[in-house]
């Protein structure tokens, strides 16, 4: 008695099969008056002996008005994958391009646009790579998150349209997403789309891509490889070829090396940024300390003035609390390590603030702003000298020991002035090189 039932039902599914195949509508009826849980019995039980569902079999061969019915009766049957390559009604909608049977399907669930096949592919996928133009605008205007979706691959659906030749749904994508960060998203090699694209020699496409403000034309792959050295590295074809190197030369992409040394050149204004504003402060703190605690210390009582001359000082006798002792002298070295010291202060100060000024902090702004630390460092020595010379009695050989020292400086000053200047006319030197060898390679390869 079971045997039979059974068999009566795989009758009945197998005549629903046939049904869908023909898009019979009054046979789908028939069978659901006879048994109305039948297609929950396919559901259930996975279409028995069959890899896909009736819809599956409808919308393959394009019957919108049995789809409709039979969503009608059953509407999460739109969300079931089939066996064979886990993919639902939606997939195959999207790969015959049928837009009717599109509508149809979203309008009951659509977030079946995220359903991943085994492949990982979404019906946004399939869709672009087949060139299905108006599906894909159907389904991004209903839901343009899944665009976003990747395949097992790592991925987007603007790499599958590279990898497929869809040139015209990369750009449709392109310009209705408008989104950059899509754009420049790389799949689980590393591979950007437009690095794809150079390697599969997609002429059209590099073109379309490169000429998008927003495109990293500079980006890096996990191999370390920009698009020119992709280019370079790649099969050869020489009408392709010519073309591709043209759009890349024309968009001034950069091999990988050049297209690093931004970053390090970044890395290495930052860390003299820093030493410069560490010194600078350094520089500012002793100038500030010398100047409110001079050599000598300061008088700690007001004497009046009187009539009588120090024979030593030669001024008249008397002195203000809290001024400096070696400023009631005639010695000049007073004057001078004022002088220098005023100029170390404001030397670092100024270096400090241009520093946090917010100004581009370039290779040339930090020459300016070394060449001032130049100027404090010196002032301070001076400074220093001046001091201490106060600080010694009488002679003790003070300024022998400064007059070296003076040498000693003027001379370490020479030798990095002198550097420098190498330095400037090797660079020079070196960069008129380059230039002609760029002209020789332009007269010899001009494409």
């Amino acid at each position: 008695m079971e045997a039979q039932i059974e068999r009566g039902q795989l009758h009945a599914i197998t005549r629903l099969y046939d049904a869908a195949l023909k898009g019979d509508v009054p046979s789908l009826l028939n069978l659901l008056g006879e048994d109305p849980l039948i297609l929950d019995r396919c559901i259930i039980g996975k279409s028995g002996s069959f890899m896909q569902s009736p819809l599956h079999v409808a919308v393959n061969f394009g019957h919108v008005n049995f789809t409709e019915e039979i969503i009608k009766q059953k509407p999460e049957i739109v969300e079931l994958v089939d066996q064979i390559k886990r993919s639902s009604p939606l997939h195959i909608a999207s790969t015959k391009g049928n837009l009717l049977i599109v509508e149809v399907l979203l309008a009951v669930n659509p977030s079946i646009c995220y359903t991943h096949d085994q492949d990982g592919k979404t019906p946004v996928h399939v869709a672009a790579i087949n060139g299905q133009i108006e599906v894909l605008r159907i389904l991004l205007k209903m839901e343009p998150q899944a665009a976003w979706e990747r395949t097992i691959g790592g991925e987007t659906v603007l790499h599958l349209c590279v990898k497929h030749k869809q040139p015209k749904a990369l750009k449709f994508l392109i310009e209705m997403m408008d989104d950059n960060e899509l754009l420049n998203f790389d799949d689980s090699l590393g591979f950007t789309v437009l690095q794809l694209a150079v390697a599969a020699k997609q002429s059209e496409m590099v073109e379309f891509l490169l000429e998008h403000p927003k495109i990293k034309k500079n980006a890096i792959s996990k191999k370390g490889l920009s698009a020119v050295d992709i280019h370079k590295r790649s099969r050869k074809d020489v009408i392709q070829d010519e073309k591709i190197w043209k759009h890349l030369n024309r968009a001034n992409a950069l091999p990988a090396k050049e297209a690093l040394k931004p970053k390090k050149d970044r890395a290495w204004l930052e860390d003299q940024r820093t030493s410069l504003m560490v010194v600078a402060s350094l520089i500012a703190t002793m100038a500030f300390q010398a100047g409110i605690n001079p050599p000598g210390g300061v008088w700690q009582d007001d004497l009046p003035y009187s009539g009588t001359i120090d024979k030593m000082t030669r001024m008249y006798i008397g002195h203000d609390a809290g001024t400096a002792i070696w400023s009631y002298s005639k010695d000049t070295a007073y004057s001078f390590a004022l002088i220098s010291n005023t100029i170390g202060l404001i030397s670092s100060l100024s270096v400090i603030l241009l520093l946090i000024s917010g100004l581009p902090c370039k290779r040339y702004f930090l020459t300016f702003l070394r060449i001032i630390l130049w100027i404090s460092v010196t002032a301070t020595a001076f400074t220093y000298m001046f001091s201490v010379s106060n600080l010694t009695h009488e002679d003790s050989g003070i300024w022998a020991a400064i007059t070296i020292s003076l040498l000693a400086w003027l001379g370490l000053m020479g030798f990095i002035l002198f550097g420098h200047v190498v330095r400037f006319i090797w660079k020079k030197i070196s960069w008129r090189k380059r230039q002609s060898i760029i002209k020789f390679c332009k007269r010899c390869y001009p494409w």
